[in-house]
Order: C-alpha cells, then structure tokens, then sequence
C-alpha cells in the first residue's frame, strides 16, 4: 500500500465540488464502511469543522483534499482578516520584513492615487491606511493591516433581537475609540432594509421586509475606521454590530413570485455573459483571437454583467459580483490594465459574509495579491530604469534590487530576467567609476563589479530557459557580456578604461529608453485604463445603497 499524505489529526481542506472547498480534519485513515466491499477503503475519514459531518475523502490527491494553509484556516475561522484571531497556536506565520522609517504616511506632500501599490513600499499596500480598500482590509490574503504592523481594537455591540418593522437607533458613543470614519468600507449588503449606517458609527431606521433572506436570519455587520492608525494605542477600529432579525416574512402588497422571477431571469443572463467570456477566452486560448479582439469581447461582456448587476446588486449573495473580479483577471493576463476591477469587485463580494462566496472571492485574490506584487516590481523597474538615465547609480541600484525582491526577478509581463540584466548595468557602471578613481574605494568597485556579473548571470540564464531568443541569448545580456570582456582586456593592458567607461553609459541609456519606450524585446507600454476608477467606484457605492 503507498504511503498516505497524512496523519490523524491533520487539518485539511476538502472539496466539495460547487459548494467550494471545506476545513476539516483528519480523524481515521484506511477508512471503510461496514456495507463496502472487502478490501475497499476510503484514504481518510474527516470531520468538518463548521458543523462536525463526518466525511471520507475517496482519493489521496489534492483535487479531493490539501493540506490547509494560514489563509484556509483564518477564512474558515473568521468573519474577516481584522476579526480576532482563534487557535493561535495554528496560525503562526513567518515574521514580516520591517518597513523602512516613515513608509507608511497620510501626508499631503504627493498626490495619491490607486496604483500607490506599484511603488512596493508598505508590502505593496496604499501607504495610506485611509485609503485601504475592502479587499486590503478584509481579505485574508491582504491582510494590510497584520502586514504593516497595525494595532486593531475590537469594538462589539449585540443588539438582540428585533421584529421586521420596529425601529433600531444606535447613537455613536464615546465609548467608541473614535467617533468618525467609519464609512472607509462598510459591509452595508448586510444591513436589514431600512437601516441607515453613518460615518460616526450610528445605526438607525425602521427593519423592512427583505426578499432575499429567510424569516429569521442574524446580522453581522461590520465597519472599520482607520482615522487613528498612527495612534499605537487605538490603531484601526473593528466595529461588529450583531442582531437578529424576526418575522421577515412578505406583505400582502409584495409580489413575492415577480420578485422571484426577476431575479431568475438575471441570474440566467449573468449565466449566459459568463458563457460568452469563457467561449472568447477558449479562442484565445486556440490562437483564433488576438489579444486586443479577445480584451474588447470580454471587457463588452464583463461591462454588460456590471450593468445588470447595478441592477440586482445583491443577487445571490454576492456570487455574481465575485464572478465578475474573477474574470477580470483574466483581461489583466493580456496586459490590460484591470487590477483594480479585479480587486474592487472581489472586495465588494467579501462584505456579503457569505461563506461560500467569500471562499470564492478568497481563491481569486490571492492571485491578486501576488498580481500586486508582480506589478510593483515592474513599476519599480522602471522607476530605477529612469534613475539610471538620470545617472543615479545608487539610487538606481537600490530600487532594481527591491524591484527583483517582490517575485525573485520577475514582473508583470517581465519575464525574461530583464530586472537582472538592468541592475547589472547599473553595478557595472558604479563599480568602473570606481576603480577608475583609484581611491580607497577599490575594493569596493571589485565587489560592484562581481555582483554585477552574478546578476548578469541570472538574467541571461532566466532568458535563455525561456526560449525566447533561440541560441544567442538576450540581446542587452549578450551586449553588457561582451563589454565587460573589452573592459577587463582594459584593465590587463592597465589602459585607461574613461572612453569604455562613456561608451557604456550611453548604450545603457540607450537600452533603458528602449525599455521605456516598449520597444522589443521589453515588454510594451502599459495601457491606460478603460474606465475611471472614481467612477467605478461611485456606481458600486450607488449599488450598495440599493436594498432590493
């Protein structure tokens, strides 16, 4: 018999096909039932976590069952990414990397804006905590906050019990941390119809009849105010207000049944735009397509299932608005500049509080996050590129090497270790000037020298496993090779090295314009955004106001 993956009392993820991927943990193995057939056995007998079913797992392959990560179990386990955590002990992660003094700030001295991330500072979060989004606040592959370093108070308010029709008020109090900023991202999908939920953390209004949830149903809204970040005593506030709702049953004068087929009739619709994305997405995938036909078709599609969903924001709690950020990463694979989408809609999905659509959003932004990272080294690449035009060596230096450290010399749409290559170039320069000096600082240009060549190394390596530019290899790589070979036949002679020393800059400044400009064989240009982002994000915030 082979030897099975793992041991009683291993915490596992399950799948259960539709309904997403289950924790659960690992209580027989060799498991069988009494009616099975002799010698049949099932890998391993679990007990879920949410409800304790018990469970066997008819393979030992990861499509049926994984080990469960950090992620897996804080999202099983957890409202959000701020909630308190539980069972600890299991939760432990490597520690993060320290941010460099003052990374994170709220001043006014630089323009903000959504991209903030590309700049990789802050683990490639906003600088600013408050312009965190749902999806850095919330997702538990964010985790802005834990990431950064930031306290977290819990504030928790139970509310009992309430009849559909009785008026709720809750006034903000000083017995709030802070009295303000509480509408930065508030899960209102969860509110009853009726409630009003303001900046100050107040709650008031009369509960109305909801169509979508059952005759009784619990509440956990949740809001989050970082207007005291940088107070080490306060930190960000998570408010948890919990309630139950009765008696929401239909009036007399609700069509219950229009209601219903409403609703059918868009959920058909989303069916069959998402239908028309994955059959533009197989053409493209076939080579029938190009990748500016197949971003308009999909994009044409995905802007059609926003509209509609505007129109039913809350159709199936949350799923068609995960769907909707899922696929829009498949348009930022073609180099279209999505992120963002892919990140507000997803975020959007988490506030529902639906398990399953949380699992959902969950599995996608955890692409998304590492998609951040990838972009941020790309950005920061070309943030040194620009450096090194401008002759500052060092500076360039010390942006190239963070720009590698986000995804170990890749970026988005840099794939053939051109961040290597770069930085290379920018040492081999520093380094020659130094030697050319012939200070004290010798030894030093020695040691900029051979890193340079180290890093040269990777990157041409990188490139030619890519198979992209057949035996020769990358063409700056080859270039930086073989003027390194004239400069060391210079020192051998101990001929003056100043001509190779110009010569070389400027054909480094005439690769990083190549670069820059998206030229081949560098990646192109990123495009400019399709939709304004302010005005997106002011159409989702119109459909969360919507109650029905």
């Amino acid at each position: 018999m082979p030897k099975l993956r793992f041991t009683i009392g291993t915490t596992v993820m399950c799948n259960f096909g539709p309904s997403g991927w289950k924790l659960g943990r690992i209580i027989a193995i060799d498991y069988r039932e009494h009616n099975w057939a002799i010698g049949q056995t099932a890998p391993y007998q679990v007990i879920l976590e949410e409800d304790s079913t018990l469970i066997y797992v008819p393979e030992d392959d990861d499509r049926c069952c994984r080990l469960a990560t950090v992620e897996d179990m804080r999202i099983s386990r957890q409202l959000d990414a701020l909630a308190p955590h539980y069972e600890e002990s299991q939760l432990t992660e490597p520690h993060l990397i320290d941010l460099p003094e003052n990374a994170m700030n709220c001043g006014s001295d630089s323009p903000r804006s959504i991209h903030d991330y590309r700049k990789g500072l802050c683990h490639c979060c906003s600088p600013c905590p408050h312009r965190w989004s749902s999806a850095e606040l919330y997702s538990q592959h964010y985790r802005a906050a834990e990431r950064n370093g930031l306290k977290v108070t819990h504030h928790a308010i139970d509310l009992g019990r309430f009849k559909v029709g009785e008026s709720l008020k809750l006034n903000s109090t000083k017995s709030y941390p802070v009295q303000a900023g509480f509408m930065q991202c508030p899960t209102l999908v969860r509110l009853p119809p009726g409630l009003r939920f303001s900046d100050d953390g107040s709650l008031k209004g009369k509960i109305s009849f909801d169509p979508h949830r059952d005759t009784e149903y619990q509440v956990e809204f949740i809001a989050v105010s970082t207007a005291a970040w940088d107070d080490h005593s306060i930190g960000l506030v998570r408010l948890q207000i919990s309630l139950t709702v009765e008696g929401n049953t239909s009036p007399a004068k609700f069509d219950m049944h229009g209601f219903l087929q409403k609703a059918e009739e868009a959920r058909t619709k989303a069916k069959t735009l998402l239908q028309e994305v994955w059959h533009t997405w197989e053409c493209w995938e076939n080579g029938e397509l190009h990748n500016r036909e197949t971003c308009d078709r999909i994009c044409s599609f995905l802007h059609q299932l926003r509209t509609l969903l505007e129109e039913h924001p809350r159709l199936d709690d949350g799923k068609w608005w995960a769907q909707l950020g899922g696929f829009h990463m498949n348009v930022h694979k073609l180099l279209e500049n999505t992120l963002f989408e892919c990140e507000v809609y997803l975020g959007h999905a988490l506030t529902f509080g639906n398990h399953e659509v949380r699992q959902m959003a969950e599995r996608n932004l955890e692409g998304c996050y590492q998609k951040r990272l990838l972009e941020a080294a790309r950005f920061m690449w070309m943030e040194g590129l620009k450096q090194m035009m401008e002759g500052n060596w060092t500076d360039a230096i010390k942006t190239l090497d963070a720009a590698a450290s986000k995804k170990d010399g890749w970026g988005w749409a840099v794939n053939y270790g051109d961040i290597w290559i770069s930085n290379s170039a920018a040492r081999l320069i520093y380094g020659t000037e130094l030697l050319n000096e012939g200070s004290t600082l010798t030894d030093d240009g020695r040691t900029w020298i051979a890193e340079a060549l180290e890093l040269l190394e990777k990157g041409a390596l990188r490139a030619k496993e890519s198979g992209a530019f057949g035996p020769d290899g990358h063409p700056w790589a080859i270039e930086i090779a073989d003027a390194f070979i004239s400069y060391r036949d210079l020192i051998r002679r101990d001929a003056d090295t100043s001509d190779w020393i110009d010569n070389f800059k400027a054909r480094t400044l005439y690769w990083c314009g190549q670069v820059l400009a998206g030229a081949p064989p560098f990646p192109p240009k990123p495009r400019p955004r399709r939709d304004d982002a302010q005005a997106l994000l002011a159409r989702l915030r119109a459909s969360e106001l919507t109650t029905i």
